[in-house]
């Protein structure tokens, strides 16, 4: 933590070639041992987010993932929406769809609902997907009847009457 303080304070145009070999390493050594949030951290703190892409895998990209969503809310605009597409990418990367559609929302952006959308292959995934859009009213265009019928909304008062005779 020390060396990440450090490295942070010296991080300058004038010397970046001669940090970013020991910032690789450090950022190497954290992701092994469940130390990602300090790893964001110092990535965040100069400016060298895209290099964590390469050392998250499946044990944890989901502490990275959830951690960067929260910083979002704390940082300016343009950095804000940089932070949620690269997560939305690595949601994309490990095939977390209905997480990757909630980014997507939250970036308001229709044509990466979208995407998320094609890019599920899973059917069961891809209802949920749909009554996550259809909650929201975005809507895409789709060729199948029945997802048609829940991006629509159409089903609402059945499933509010289903839902009432069960309680």
């Amino acid at each position: 933590r020390q060396l990440e303080g450090e490295i942070a304070e010296e991080w300058n145009v004038d010397n970046t070639e001669t940090l970013l070999p020991l910032v690789r390493d450090v950022i190497q050594f954290d992701m092994k041992h469940s130390a990602e949030i300090q790893a964001c951290d110092l990535l965040m703190e100069i400016d060298q987010l895209d290099l964590l892409t390469k050392h998250m895998d499946s044990s944890n990209y989901p502490r990275v993932c959830l951690y960067l969503i929260g910083c979002a809310s704390y940082v300016v605009e343009p950095e804000s929406t940089q932070i949620l597409q690269g997560v939305l990418d690595t949601y994309l990367k490990f095939g977390e769809y209905p997480r990757a559609l909630l980014v997507a929302m939250q970036l308001h952006d229709k044509a990466k609902c979208e995407e998320v959308f094609n890019a599920c292959t899973d059917p069961l995934i891809k209802k949920q997907i749909c009554y996550m859009l259809a909650r929201q009213y975005v809507p895409i265009d789709v060729d199948d009847e029945d997802l048609r019928t829940i991006l629509l909304n159409a089903h609402i008062n059945d499933h509010y009457l289903s839902l009432g005779r069960e309680l």
